[in-house]
């Protein structure tokens, strides 16, 4: 019996041990790359009839204080445009630095108020957290967003048919540099020029935790991308407001003029 009672626990603990392994070796580690960017970017594709490949760099999470002017220095150095996806409550705390995001050419898109899980909001809370966004940026750099990226990558049907229902485009990525984990610069820049390919859209980040590693490796992707031909694109374009902006927008497909009067009374 004796015997038996310890083949039984040396059964259970190996059977524990490899599921606690398995678990290990599944657990998401942080966004997971999709194998597209879920269609045609917005605006401005590149074709093999292009004098020249277009890659389309773009970053999330920011803006942030510290890094996003490192990136936006290093990209005037090359002349480069890139897309920004930006959380709401960064902008609100940051306005200068989006200010200058849009005021050196580059496209500011959506990335939630929050960075919140897409799926798990309802319609309403979808739309709120959209018009809140494109309401801040009107306010703050005269424009609005023609494209939305996820957070984590987390899309649906429900999510994709409601940023269809207002005018949105839903922006992925076919290369990740993979910056939100625990690697070198050098293993960035790596990762990013061994895949690009013409089109590419490629996932970096200038917020969301410590970019510094971000910020060295954009240097040597910009260099050699430079060096083997490549042009850096806009991958949506954001969509200027009319001038002068009236006092009360109405964000949905697309911004309705309402007198302040009626905006408040709601």
């Amino acid at each position: 019996m004796g015997s038996l009672a310890a083949l039984g626990k040396a059964t259970l603990i190996a059977w524990l041990g490899l599921g606690m392994t398995w678990s290990f070796l599944h657990a998401p580690t942080g966004p997971e790359p999709h194998p597209a960017h879920g269609g045609t970017p917005v605006g401005q594709a590149w074709s093999a009839a292009d004098p020249a490949p277009v890659v389309y760099l773009t970053f999330d999470d920011g803006p942030h204080p510290v890094y996003t002017p490192q990136v936006l220095d290093l990209l005037a150095q090359y002349d480069a445009k890139a897309t920004f996806y930006v959380v709401g409550r960064m902008v609100s705390n940051f306005p200068d630095v989006a200010r200058r995001v849009a005021a050196e050419g580059h496209s500011i898109q959506l990335h939630t108020w929050h960075h919140d899980n897409l799926t798990k909001l309802s319609r309403q809370e979808f739309v709120a957290d959209s018009n809140r966004v494109q309401a801040l940026l009107g306010k703050t750099v005269g424009m609005r967003a023609s494209c939305l990226r996820p957070p984590y990558g987390a899309i649906n049907s429900r999510v994709r048919q409601w940023a269809t229902e207002l005018n949105l485009g839903v922006s992925m990525w076919d290369v990740s540099g993979a910056d939100w984990t625990d690697i070198s610069a050098d293993t960035i820049a790596r990762i990013v020029t061994a895949r690009v390919t013409p089109g590419s859209v490629v996932l970096l980040h200038d917020g969301g935790g410590n970019r510094g590693r971000t910020v060295s490796a954009l240097e040597t992707i910009l260099a050699d991308l430079s060096e083997a031909g490549y042009q850096f694109g806009v991958l949506c374009p954001s969509l200027h407001l009319p001038e002068p902006s009236p006092p009360c927008w109405e964000f949905y497909a697309w911004p309705e003029r309402r007198s302040c009067a009626d905006t408040s009374r709601e």
